[in-house]
């Protein structure tokens, strides 16, 4: 049974089927972009025209395909939306396929071929979307957010163990309490303490360094959802790679508006993405040289 599961997830119309399934997911982070900084539920009323208030009908609320039918605007009075409701639905879209893709066809990542992994791991990128443009259109994250994906992590490792065992450098659970889900749950507290803890200190050392606040809060419970989902490893890459994804905007940012505040949160969202698939290959090149240094520094063995 197992085995008609796993051809069932890898065949091509399933992979179809979850392109279309992340349009509908990019459908509502677009609701959650939009409402959650203005206070308003999620879930009611219905999506509406922001100009006339006017329920928009099931059909006219398709993703991707009714924006350009209805050539962008509202049906009843004709009122732009903004493009950006298509794109993040067309985005989404395509990292659900993009990532399906990548870890039951191509294979990039060994161990990601799993429907568990894959289920925490969309959550993850769906938080991070969402957190990501909020923070960089208003310079704020919601624990709202980031506290789903961390407790979907937490879940999802007590549940399926090879959520955490993809995570590590040699595909093993450290047999910490004789149980690998209880192993496995610990690991994805460790990853998020870790992760959270690396953003904490940096942010302590740079209000104190700049008499300022450095870094928000929120990025210290960003980072902890990634480190709870991908594990510890994958935390300090995030916090390692995040840098150099930011620094080109932050200069330009810096230059042209004279402002030294940067939102944070798209930059580990970008670093996260970019680990969750290549995390094997970053910590077999730099871990020997890691451990290398740590053994000359103590001089264990």
């Amino acid at each position: 049974m197992l085995g008609n599961i796993e051809a069932m997830v890898s065949a091509w119309p399933f992979g179809v089927f979850l392109l279309l399934l992340g349009m509908c997911v990019g459908s509502f982070l677009n609701v959650c972009m939009y409402r959650l900084p203005v206070g308003k539920s999620i879930v009611w009323p219905p999506s509406h025209c922001t100009s006339c208030l006017a329920t928009i009908a099931w059909y006219d609320n398709i993703p991707v395909l009714s924006y350009f039918v209805l050539g962008g605007r509202c049906r009843r009075c004709g009122s732009r939306f903004s493009v950006r409701y298509m794109l993040v639905e067309l985005a989404t879209g395509l990292m659900f396929f993009g990532y399906w893709l990548a870890c039951f066809v191509l294979v990039v990542r060994p161990g990601t071929d799993h429907p568990g992994v894959y289920v925490v791991h969309m959550v993850l990128l769906s938080a991070l979307v969402v957190s990501g443009v909020i923070d960089f259109e208003r310079k704020e994250i919601y624990t709202s957010v980031t506290n789903v994906a961390l407790g979907v992590a937490l879940i999802g490792s007590l549940v399926w163990p090879q959520v955490q065992r993809v995570g590590t450098y040699d595909g093993q659970l450290p047999d910490w309490t004789g149980w690998e889900r209880t192993d496995a749950l610990v690991l994805a507290l460790l990853g998020a303490a870790v992760g959270a803890g690396l953003i904490a200190v940096t942010r302590t050392l740079g209000t104190l360094a700049f008499r300022k606040e450095a870094m928000g809060t929120g990025d210290i419970y960003l980072i902890a959802a990634i480190g709870a989902a991908l594990g510890w490893e994958a935390a300090v890459l995030v916090y390692l790679l995040a840098p150099f994804f930011g620094l080109v905007y932050g200069l330009w940012h810096l230059a042209a508006k004279r402002d030294s505040e940067v939102p944070y949160g798209p930059f580990l969202g970008m670093a996260a993405a970019v680990v969750l698939l290549g995390q094997d290959h970053a910590v077999a090149y730099f871990r020997p040289g890691i451990e290398a240094m740590w053994q000359m520094a103590t001089g264990l063995q």
